[in-house]
């Protein structure tokens, strides 16, 4: 940590109000990660409180026990789900509900919020709260061991404030004193063409046409020891195509103009979160690209992406097609699919509305 705990504390709340810069901006003016800028608000006194009122920030570091933790989000009722990574952001209105534990992957699938969430990712746990615009913002929020954000869960004025008391009762670690370890962050390496020398290209072309569920692509990579941008890009037009940025935002342009339904991905690490239902608003301001849809958004940062993938997989049911949003090492960014129900051909509309993002690609150039 650059900074100390008291510098952080005593210009949060300028950078945050003032400057209206968000957590990771700060975190990054302090050389820090966004773990160590949430921890140096843990041990705030009820002195400090009033001391620094109006502008409150304090969090309190929950145990590691991440199952537990969802399932008690049960009872805040209607909250703000966040997941993002460095280019996308999903937010989705709901409440989490039927939450489950298969293995190490929690998961969590209401009406409103669709999640899946990799613990073995997980590191550090937060209940943070802080002022803004006359308001006192409260949340839970999730990082790795590098200290990147996760995943974070949002109160509105009409959840249950009061439950969130007794989840810091139940769950609040013994340590509350500033001050957390993390690892230095590990960044994939960009592609390497030489890397995929060694790859049977014909036995993972003939592998690729076999599938039969899109769970199964997983294993594929695994099994060929390809990311994704490899295994794209050796597969070939029949079933993978590289697409101008554009192609983007005529697609979103053009499912709400048509009344596509589309079912959004955007995921990091330790977390994916779903979207499935109608675009409403597309606005592109800036260089970010956002999408409104039923109490969501969905934000894409547009000046850094490297490119769109068409993605065609085999299935049971035919094929399924995607658009990809991949950065250069194969991390996905955010994946759209047409919504379809399971055990389900994906709808024709969405097919036809992939086919006239090929056919316009060169009006994106």
């Amino acid at each position: 940590m650059c900074a100390t705990v008291n510098d952080v504390r005593k210009s949060f709340a300028g950078l945050r109000v003032d400057k209206r810069l968000r957590h990771q901006e700060i975190a990054d003016f302090f050389q820090m990660t966004e773990a160590e800028l949430i921890d140096a608000h843990v041990g705030v006194s009820k002195l400090d409180v009033v001391r620094s009122s109006p502008n409150l920030a304090k969090a309190i570091r929950l145990k590691k026990n991440w199952p537990e933790i969802i399932k008690l989000v049960e009872g805040l009722g209607e909250v703000v789900a966040l997941t993002r990574n460095q280019l996308a952001v999903h937010e989705k209105i709901g409440h989490y509900e039927s939450t489950s534990l298969q293995g190490d992957i929690g998961l969590v699938v209401s009406e409103d919020i669709n999640l899946r969430l990799f613990y073995r990712q997980w590191e550090f746990a937060y209940i943070f709260e802080e002022s803004k615009q006359a308001a006192l913002q409260k949340s839970i929020q999730f990082f790795d061991e590098c200290g990147r954000a996760i995943h974070k869960i949002f109160l509105l004025p009409e959840s249950n404030h009061g439950h969130l008391d007794l989840i810091a009762k139940q769950l609040m670690d013994p340590n509350q004193d500033p001050g957390i370890f993390v690892h230095e962050r590990r960044e994939p390496p960009d592609l390497i063409e030489t890397q995929l020398d060694d790859v049977d290209i014909e036995a993972f072309k003939t592998d690729w046409a076999a599938l039969e569920d899109t769970q199964e692509f997983f294993q594929l990579l695994k099994k060929y020891r390809l990311n994704r941008w490899d295994a794209l890009t050796l597969i070939g037009d029949d079933y993978a195509q590289i697409l101008n940025v554009g192609a983007i935002k005529f697609l979103f342009n053009s499912a709400k103009h048509l009344d596509v339904p589309l079912t959004i991905y955007v995921g990091n690490r330790g977390a994916v979160q779903i979207y499935s239902g109608q675009v409403q608003q597309v606005n592109d301001a800036k260089e970010w690209l956002s999408i409104l849809g039923e109490k969501f958004n969905f934000h894409l940062n547009m000046t850094a992406l490297p490119a769109i993938w068409l993605v065609r997989k085999p299935g049971k049911y035919g094929v399924i097609s995607s658009l990809e949003i991949l950065d250069r090492s194969g991390e996905v960014i955010a994946m759209i699919f047409g919504q379809r129900m399971p055990g389900q051909p994906e709808p024709e509309d969405w097919r036809n509305l992939l086919k006239s993002c090929q056919t316009k690609e060169e009006s994106f150039i």
